[in-house]
């Protein structure tokens, strides 16, 4: 039999899987499928072939607990391979459930396009390997323990006690870590409740949208959701959700939409309606309802459709108000002919007067357009059509050959008799379009409120005297419900836009001018009333950002795509930066308006701010924790080597080592502490009459006792004053550390307290390089650490700004005065009494 000289890729598949030594195996989808399974792999399951076409979980369902589905997933997800040794597993096999433990590799395998389109899996089972090992090194584990057991019992009771006294310290440092991370919970909560929130509330404002919005999954059309303007407009109720569109809304069947939905489906391109006629169950009936509405596909993360969303506006009501407009203008058009045609005969003859008269009531009466005369002074309706009787709702016995005002007294103390008095005064035509107009009710009495386009003209004798008012009245009260309804969605659609502080742009398509909103002109810091351009607007996004946005706008401009970008900018006046997401898209234009991009732009710095110093505050902390827990750890590490001679010299050392280590730690923490309490006002002060200069006497006790610095205290000793003594003295204490820090080679530091009219001021002067002028202003910034000549110092960043706020929370002030070269005086002021 023939068989070609180059093997084809299934051939080569089968012989590197099927005859490898170890287990190997082949997954296709996210659903990671088995594609293939040699006989290692199906043996090291415990299954048969069957499995083969089954997913992964299908086939073992043991592991749904276990990580492997949803490693070989990220694969899938992110091409990245995963490859790792002696990963357990646990099988169901010998109808068992066991314990196993293999080298395992997951390979993405790519196409030219760098696309995964399968995973390659093979296995090693290490189960005996690490059995053995573990087995060898528990051995070896109860043979040092044996070794050493006679050894250590000797020392146990003296190694307890000091073990003990350690894990005392251990646990305080626990429970102030686990504090910490208690509040950083209890912050990220209130965090996620609040995008929660704010999540509920962006699903009630698009539940009750004034525009019809549903959105459909897979190309079956699953109604996946549906707000309550769609519902109504489909004449259904909740019931449908989850049911494909042809089955929930039967009536579509036949008609051109599910067509046109599963092309966009299919194309993934948006369509557009404008005015589309649907028949549709209204109220038990078919009806005919227009919609203008907009099919849009929705993409997962690799950017293949699946679903589409349908924004719609019923416009029924304005099309069929504008077809009878059309028409009626139609009518009015043969009318004023008739009338154009009726003038000239009366003027032609007097003897066809009468039978003119006769023709136009005639002509009047069949019109479509609702028309009455009114004739003389006191307005009798001399002629009117069935259209207007209609209208009125009135019978032509009811009206004809009666005033107006005996008519409907209710017009009465409106505006309608003036008018007429003016045509048949003054010879005027008038015309206005929707005229408010309140009629009763002739059964109920109650008001009827309609609106009107009017059209009033006079009508004369042969001798060109005016004796009567031809009045043309249509009916526009569905017309003006119809653009106010619209109205009032595009009220609560600027409303929802304010509401969240957005701020809209519109670019003309072919002038490419800007309109900005007010509040996008406060984002980019100008003016409300000044005019913002787009190449002002452009240039205010920082260099970094500004080539790459502009070039995305232009191709969006050209290709009519989407933008959705998060860029800094700088403001116009103010100068500050801000971080913006910006979103947008190109909307075609028609007969009726122009081709315009448009979108919003949210102001996003805060959310910026707040990653930021998350990351700052996560990496001060680790690295600052570090240094003084390394320090412990090999303080304790050499500790343990002299477990034998506790009265080697080193001892006390490593001792002293130790715990000055974990007074770092736990100065660190406090630090943390303190800082939070600061931010959410929970620092709170212990008021309390003392003697200042007693006070600053005793304190730094932790300097005076190295005897390495002299401590100088100058002023008055009878200072009395109220505020929170430990505070203060933390605020001291913190002066004088960085004294120390910052000057370690001066041996003086200057404390100095003097009373000034109902205030006293505290200075600590150091003689060390002094600051630059420069840093300053930042001395007291939370997480700012000074670097003086080039040279890094160890702590958070928290002490100086801590110190400020205690300060602040006693309505008192703080500041610096240095020097460079001629070092540094750190100062506070108080009020004597509570303020």
């Amino acid at each position: 039999m023939y068989r070609p000289t180059r093997l084809e890729n299934t051939d080569l598949l089968n012989i590197l899987c099927l005859h490898a030594e170890h287990p190997v195996a082949v997954y296709t989808g996210e659903e990671i499928r088995i594609e293939l399974a040699n006989p290692a792999m199906l043996a090291a399951w415990g299954k048969s072939g069957s499995v083969v076409g089954l997913t992964l979980s299908e086939a073992l369902p043991e592991i749904s607990n276990q990580p492997f589905v949803g490693m070989l997933q990220e694969v899938w997800n992110t091409g990245v391979d995963n490859i790792g040794k002696a990963i357990a597993a646990e099988l169901i096999v010998d109808g068992k459930l066991q314990l196993y433990y293999f080298d395992y590799s997951y390979i993405a395998v790519k196409d030219a396009q760098g696309t995964v389109y399968a995973i390659y899996h093979t296995a090693k089972d290490v189960t005996r390997e690490v059995l053995d090992q573990k087995e060898l090194q528990v051995a070896r584990e109860r043979e040092e323990l044996l070794e050493r057991e006679q050894a250590m019992n000797e020392e146990l009771a003296a190694a307890n006690e000091e073990l003990h006294a350690t894990n005392e310290e251990l646990y305080i440092t626990q429970e102030s870590l686990n504090a910490l991370n208690q509040e950083l919970e209890t912050r990220v909560a209130m965090r996620t409740e609040a995008l929660s929130h704010s999540e509920s509330r962006l699903r009630y404002l698009l539940s009750d949208a004034p525009v019809a919005i549903a959105v459909f999954q897979g190309r079956e059309l699953i109604i996946e959701s549906a707000n309550k303007e769609v519902l109504k407009a489909w004449g259904k109720s909740e019931d449908i959700i989850g049911l494909p569109l042809h089955i929930a809304v039967p009536e579509l069947i036949g008609q051109e939409f599910l067509q046109i939905l599963d092309n966009v489906y299919a194309s993934g391109e948006a369509y557009y309606g404008n005015e589309m006629k649907a028949l549709l169950e209204q109220q038990g009936k078919i009806e005919e309802v227009y919609f203008n509405f907009v099919y849009k596909s929705l993409r997962d993360d690799s950017e293949k459709v699946n679903g589409i969303m349908i924004t719609a506006s019923i416009v029924t009501e304005q099309v069929l108000s504008r077809n009878k407009i059309q028409l009626l203008n139609e009518e009015l058009l043969a009318i004023n002919e008739e009338l154009n045609k009726s003038q000239e005969l009366l003027l032609a003859s007097n003897l066809d007067l009468k039978a003119s008269e006769n023709r136009l009531t005639d002509i009047l009466s069949n019109l479509h357009a609702p028309v009455v005369v009114l004739t003389g002074s006191e307005h009798i309706v001399s002629t009117v059509n069935q259209a207007l009787l209609k209208f009125w709702n009135r019978t032509k016995e009811e009206v004809l050959n009666r005033p107006m005002l005996e008519v409907f007294p209710e017009l009465k103390n409106q505006v309608f008799p003036s008018l007429w008095k003016e045509v048949l005064e003054k010879g005027s035509m008038l015309q206005k379009r929707e005229q408010k107009v309140i009629f009763k009710n002739k059964v109920t009495g109650e008001d009827r409120v309609v609106y009107v386009d009017y059209f009033y003209q006079p009508m004369t004798d042969l001798s060109g005297s005016i004796i009567a008012v031809l009045a043309t009245v249509l009916d526009v009260t569905e017309k003006v419900r119809s653009r106010k309804i619209v109205e009032e969605a595009e009220a609560k659609l600027r409303l929802a836009i304010e509401s969240s502080e957005l701020g809209t742009w519109f670019i003309d398509a072919e002038s490419n001018v800007l309109t900005a909103s007010e509040r996008l002109k406060e984002i980019f810091g100008f003016y409300s009333d000044e005019e913002m351009p787009l190449e002002a607007a452009l240039e205010q996004i920082t260099p970094e950002f500004r080539e790459t946005v502009t070039r995305e706008l232009h191709e969006a401009l050209t290709t009519g795509g989407n933008i959705d970008m998060e860029y800094s900018i700088k403001g116009y006046r103010d100068g500050d930066i801000r971080w913006v997401r910006s979103t947008g898209k190109l909307y075609h234009g028609d007969i009726f308006t122009k081709a315009n991009f448009s979108g919003t732009v949210q102001d996003i710095t805060r959310k910026k701010l707040e990653e930021q110093r998350k990351d700052d505050f996560l990496s001060i902390a680790s690295h600052e924790l570090k240094t003084p827990i390394t320090t412990l750890k090999g303080s304790l590490q050499l500790l343990n080597r002299y477990r034998d001679n506790m009265q080697h010299p080193m001892v006390i050392k490593l001792i002293d080592h130790a715990n000055t280590s974990v007074t770092k730690i736990t100065g660190l923490i406090d630090d943390l502490l303190n800082t939070t309490r600061t931010k959410e006002g929970q620092l709170h002060l212990n008021y309390k009459s003392f003697n200042l200069y007693e006070m600053l006497e005793t304190c730094c006790s932790h300097i005076r006792m190295r005897e390495k610095y002299r401590l100088i205290l100058q002023g008055s000793k009878d200072i009395f004053i109220e505020a929170d003594e430990a505070r203060i003295e933390q605020v001291v204490v913190n002066f004088v550390n960085n004294a120390v820090k910052y000057a370690p080679d001066q041996r003086e530091i200057h404390i100095s307290v003097e009373k000034t009219e109902g205030k006293v001021q505290v200075s600590v002067k150091d003689f060390g390089p002094g600051i630059p002028a420069d840093k300053i202003p930042y001395i007291f910034d939370r997480y700012y650490r000074a670097d003086y000549s080039g040279v890094q110092y160890s702590g958070l960043g928290l002490g100086l700004y801590i110190s400020a706020e205690i300060i602040k929370k006693h309505r008192g002030e703080i500041g610096v005065n240095s020097e460079l070269g001629a070092g540094s005086t750190f100062w506070f002021t108080l009020p004597v009494q509570k303020v």
